[in-house]
Order: structure tokens, then C-alpha cells, then sequence
């Protein structure tokens, strides 16, 4: 199953010399995109300060396949891949509004669930493992 998980607009302040979006300014979308994933799945970032759990991303797999430029309207889709009992594989491909069929970029991440305080990975809680399960059953 994907949700959608962001909408960014590439302005041209966004793009790099050659006039196609900046490779820094795909990741503040696929990061929107995650935290809105990790929200739909029973995650509160604004309760990360009282409960010190939070997530750490510990790999990324970017394939750029259509190029973007100014004036294109995005929309990210995400899906969770795989779920272990610290970390959740998920995937964000990064589409045209007007064009939700062509992938224009992909990225594949792997995120542990963090104790903030000690700095390293636990278990994922119950209530949200058992959502990502049924996200990552429901896909197809």
C-alpha cells in the first residue's frame, strides 16, 4: 500500500547550474516524506522530546530517472518494503503531479527506531510495527 506523503513545487532557486533541481533539494522532500510515512503509521514527532524515541535513517539508494525542472509540481508516494523488529525498509518514488505514473526519482531507505538519550537502536513499538505489517501485507 502508498500513501501520499508530500507535494513540493522545484522553483528555480531550487535548481543547480545545468537548470535541473539540485540533488541537495530532492532530500528535503524524500525527508518530509518520511516523517509524514512514520506519521501514518502511529509515530508523533512532537511527542519525541517526553518519549526520547525518534529515527534514525541508516541507508539510502537514490535512482534519478526523469529529470525535473522549473515549474514542475511534485508528489511523493511512499510504501513500506520490509519491517524487522529496530528498523522498517520503505521506499518514496517521487512523482509529476500531472504524471503520477512516471517515477521521476526513487529512493530506498532504511530507518532504525532510536533511544534518543542512548543513541542506539531498540525495538519498534508494538502499535506501530502491527501498522507497518499491514501497510508493507497490503501492498501489491
Amino acid at each position: 500500500m502508498e500513501i501520499e506523503s508530500a507535494r513540493a513545487v522545484v522553483y528555480p532557486w531550487l535548481c543547480d547550474s545545468m537548470g535541473h533541481f539540485a540533488t541537495q533539494h530532492y532530500m528535503k522532500v524524500f525527508d518530509d516524506a518520511t516523517l509524514h510515512l512514520l506519521g501514518s503509521l502511529g509515530y508523533s514527532l512532537r511527542d519525541s522530546g517526553t518519549t526520547h524515541r525518534g529515527w534514525a535513517d541508516v541507508s539510502h539508494k537514490i535512482d534519478y530517472r526523469k529529470e525535473l525542472r522549473a515549474g514542475d509540481l511534485l508528489v511523493a508516494k511512499s510504501s513500506v518494503q520490509r519491517v524487522g523488529s529496530k528498523s522498517l525498509t520503505y521506499q518514496t518514488r517521487l512523482v509529476r503531479a500531472e504524471q503520477c505514473d512516471e517515477d521521476c526519482a526513487v529512493l530506498t531507505g532504511v530507518c532504525v527506531y532510536f533511544n534518543l538519550e542512548r543513541r542506539c537502536a531498540v525495538e519498534i513499538p508494538d502499535d506501530i510495527r502491527a501498522s507497518a505489517m499491514a501497510v508493507c501485507a497490503g501492498r501489491a
